[in-house]
């Protein structure tokens, strides 16, 4: 069965609603549990766990300003697991590990030098072509990794 966004919410919210993964409003603490889940051997749906890693009361509200209640939460959640069904592993992985290294650096877990925050205040577009290249880089090799045949011991 196909959800219809428009007639779970009104017209004035979907228009403004993120049309991508990236969009989305997300909790880093909550990725960062999912990354300690998974470092200790926890499975886990990519799907499933980006949309419960999305802060929708404090990201989201209906027409007048109010936080969605539960029912609008569960349907916006509906929505949104349909569209980015078709969404592959290895683009939830990276936008997800992203968060984690994001998450990582604001704790004051990872630090940039001078040198490089300089980089990237001097020069943006150099440090985007950087950060281009070594998103498609990690794609191609998560690309590569599931294409790959699993070799017999």
């Amino acid at each position: 069965m196909s959800f219809d966004i428009r007639q779970a919410i009104p017209d004035e919210i979907s228009s403004q609603l993120p049309e991508t993964p990236h969009e989305l409003p997300l909790d880093r603490q909550r990725i960062v549990e999912l990354v300690a889940r998974v470092r200790d051997g926890e499975q886990i749906d990519l799907l499933s766990e980006l949309l419960a890693a999305v802060d929708w009361r404090a990201a989201f509200s209906d027409v007048d300003g109010r936080p969605l209640d539960l029912e609008e939460i569960s349907r916006l959640h509906a929505y949104y697991r349909e569209k980015f069904a078709d969404v592959g592993p290895i683009f939830l992985a990276d936008l997800l590990s992203t968060e984690f290294m994001t998450e990582q650096r604001a704790q004051g877990d990872i630090e940039f030098s001078p040198e490089l925050m300089e980089l990237y205040r001097k020069y943006p577009d150099l440090w985007n072509e950087i950060r281009q290249f070594f998103r498609r880089k990690e794609t191609v090799t998560g690309l590569l990794l599931l294409g790959a045949k699993e070799r017999s011991q």
